[in-house]
């Protein structure tokens, strides 16, 4: 699987990535080093000049059929989105779109943010995009928790990347259990989240509307699932607990080795965000 991010905030998050060999990490931005996996792309003041002609990365390698993209409406570079992916129209292309902090925004941002963040979902709807995740700056803030002011970036990317690989790694792992459906294709606007087991509270990375589905995945140590006799009711308790109307509600169990348990949460809707 190939990441790249866009801009700023983008390569930050696709930096991380760097960390796990599955992923090939491609960056474009105004402040990365030119080399084979990335493109200093020059950034301007007005995000329309972007659109004036097509932009050719020319990263010299090969971006196979499944790509995801990092990018956040603040980074005036967001409005080459749609050039740059020109170049990837084979791809299968996830977008993670990360919504920025609106109060500390400039009105050209706060434009540029609602332009790309709409257009994307568009896309996403017509299926020129396989999915869209929509990431909100501020949820994941909270979910940090305190942090020193120098660390709360490379916290919050750590967060998303983590969750994004985390549910990347489980999808193409067995389950021990689930009644995983296959999803309709029109449920493509998306957003992630997390489950305290314990207290069976969830938070979520942006509050998404008219959810359809709730996908969870739960990831227990292997040795209580071995041997803890409430561990299935407890489960079946909590989705049950979850059940709305019009909302499907989708579960797997999965055998780790670690000593905590955790549990991640994928929120799909078919219809557009405000």
């Amino acid at each position: 699987m190939n990441v790249l991010g866009i801009g700023k905030i983008g390569c930050d998050v696709a930096d991380k990535f760097s960390a796990h060999e599955q992923y090939g990490v491609y960056k474009i931005g105004s402040n990365v080093e030119p080399g084979e996996a990335s493109f200093c792309l020059k950034q301007g003041s007005d995000p329309e000049k972007y659109d004036e002609k097509p932009i050719n990365p020319n990263f010299n390698i090969n971006i196979d059929s499944e790509l995801d993209v990092f990018v956040s409406g603040e980074d005036i570079i967001s409005a080459a989105t749609l050039r740059i992916l020109e170049n990837y129209k084979d791809c299968v292309i996830r977008i993670f779109y990360i919504k920025p902090n609106y109060r500390f925004l400039s009105e050209t941002q706060k434009l540029l943010d609602k332009t790309i963040y709409n257009v994307l979902q568009e896309y996403t709807r017509s299926k020129k995009f396989d999915s869209m995740y929509i990431l909100d700056y501020d949820a994941i803030s909270k979910v940090i928790g305190k942090a020193p002011i120098t660390q709360v970036q490379s916290k919050i990317c750590d967060t998303i990347c983590s969750t994004v690989h985390m549910i990347n790694f489980l999808d193409n792992t067995a389950p021990i259990m689930s009644n995983y459906q296959e999803a309709p294709a029109t449920y493509c606007l998306n957003t992630i989240g997390v489950l305290d087991i314990k207290k069976n509270d969830e938070t979520i990375f942006h509050q998404l509307d008219n959810v359809r589905e709730k996908r969870y995945y739960y990831c227990i140590n292997e040795k209580q699932l071995n041997t803890d006799g409430d561990l299935f009711g407890l489960i079946n308790s909590q989705m049950e607990s979850k059940i709305e109307e019009n909302t499907s509600i989708m579960f797997g169990v999965y055998s780790t080795k670690y000593e905590s348990n955790y549990c991640y949460v994928v929120y799909k809707s078919p219809y557009i965000q405000k």
